[in-house]
Parts: structure tokens; C-alpha cells; sequence
């Protein structure tokens, strides 16, 4: 076995990263050394959808697979605001409209269009990602257009770490000067705020260990684990609430 990390370690990581990073959105959302923890999760989760576009058999089955677990597992957060509706009850306060999974979709859709298209057009290869991102910034899914290119940028840079940090910190640069622009233009005043989600550049020294062997072939448990991680949570959460 070679040194580092392989897929199956690295996933579990991110799993590990996840729940503590949601049991601290629920449970301790004051505590923000949760939510530090948590932002190792999304950039591993990203960075092997671009990796199982070089390797997976079929790009439209694996695009269809996401696609579907996109809809699957936004039952629970759809169940969670069906139950505070109607029991007049403190929901689980997600803050999007679709789940991690539409993400990964549209991140897979872009890299797909960008690799398709770029033998013909660069600029219409760009294009095309662009509008993926678009799409999943204005749908409102979790992390909108950023984590759309987050994908595409661990797509760019693979197996080149020196790539790789720059093109993760330029995206970082690009969306905290947007994010910026944005609550200046609301609030028409010059403040600081914490910008969470740069933490998310510690998991690049995790992925850089990559050691590009699969691991352990456990991956349907990757696509169940995250609804039923949130189910549990729910749960815990609402017999909580009803003491």
C-alpha cells in the first residue's frame, strides 16, 4: 500500500467532518470550532467528483446517479419543514433550497460541458460551466456557484498541488470580493465579518496526501450516510425539543 491517504480514508474524513459540522449547526451554533471542523468535508467531497469523472465507466450514469440522490435525499430537509409547519415546532434551519447533492450534479454537469466543448471552444467551454454555476447559484442549492467551481477547479488542476492551491485560493479571493461587494451594496456601509468558509483550505493539505489508490469499495454507503446522518440528527433534535 502506498503512503498517504486513499479514496476511502479521505471520505471518511469528510463524513466525520460533516456530522460535526451539522451537530454543531443544531446543537451548538455558537460554537464555532463545529462549523471550522466542518468545512474539511465539502472541498474532499468535490474534489472526488472530479476525480470519478477521469475514472468512472459512464459520465451520464454517474451524472444520472447524483441526480437522483439529489431528489431522494431532499425528502428529509422537506419532511423537517412539513413537521415544524404543522406541529409548530423549531424546524432543522437549513439555509438552502437543495441539498449538497444537486451541487455535486451541477459541479459534474460543468466539468462534463467544459470537457466536451473545449476541444472546439475555449471560451465556449467557460461559458457553458458558467452557466451550470449560475443555475445552481440562482436554484439555491448548498454552496451555490462556488461549489460548482470548486469542482471545476480541482477538475483543472488535477494531480498538480501547486495548481490546485492556487486555483482554490483565486476562487476563494474571487467569491469573498463578491461576497464583499454584496453586503456592502445592502448595507451601504464598510464592514468586516468572518468568512467561514476559508477554512475550507485546510483540507487541501489532506487532499495533496492523496495517494490515488480507491480503498475500501464501499460506495453506495457514501451516498446513503449523508440522509441518514441528517435523519438521526432530526431526530435527536426534535425529542429535544419536545422535553
Amino acid at each position: 500500500m502506498k503512503k498517504g491517504l486513499n479514496g476511502f480514508q479521505l471520505k471518511i474524513i469528510a463524513c466525520i467532518a460533516m456530522v460535526i459540522d451539522h451537530v454543531g449547526a443544531v446543537f451548538y451554533p455558537h460554537m464555532e470550532i463545529f462549523r471550522i471542523i466542518g468545512r474539511l468535508a465539502f472541498p474532499i467531497f468535490a474534489f472526488f467528483i472530479a476525480e470519478g469523472f477521469f475514472h468512472t465507466r459512464s459520465v451520464k450514469k454517474y451524472l444520472a446517479r447524483l441526480g437522483a440522490c439529489a431528489v431522494v435525499f431532499q425528502i428529509p430537509d422537506w419532511f423537517s419543514r412539513i413537521y415544524s409547519a404543522v406541529f409548530n415546532v423549531p424546524g432543522f434551519g437549513v439555509n438552502y433550497k437543495f441539498n449538497i447533492f444537486a451541487t455535486l450534479f451541477f459541479g459534474l454537469l460543468a466539468i462534463l460541458l467544459y470537457d466536451r466543448f473545449k476541444a472546439k471552444s475555449v471560451w465556449l467551454s467557460w461559458a457553458l460551466a458558467a452557466a451550470v454555476a449560475v443555475t445552481a447559484e440562482i436554484t439555491g442549492t448548498d454552496y451555490g456557484a462556488y461549489g460548482v467551481l470548486y469542482i471545476t477547479v480541482f477538475y483543472l488542476t488535477r494531480e498538480n498541488v501547486n495548481k490546485m492551491i492556487s486555483g482554490v485560493l483565486t476562487l476563494h479571493v474571487v467569491f469573498t470580493v463578491y461576497d464583499f461587494a454584496i453586503r456592502l451594496s445592502h448595507a451601504r456601509a464598510v464592514f468586516f465579518y468572518n468568512p467561514l468558509q476559508l477554512y475550507s483550505l485546510l483540507a487541501v493539505p489532506l487532499i495533496a496526501l492523496y495517494n490515488r489508490e480507491r480503498g475500501y469499495k464501499l460506495k453506495y454507503f457514501f451516498y446513503v450516510f449523508y440522509p441518514l446522518h441528517l435523519i438521526i440528527i432530526y431526530v435527536i433534535y426534535w425529542l429535544v425539543q419536545l422535553k
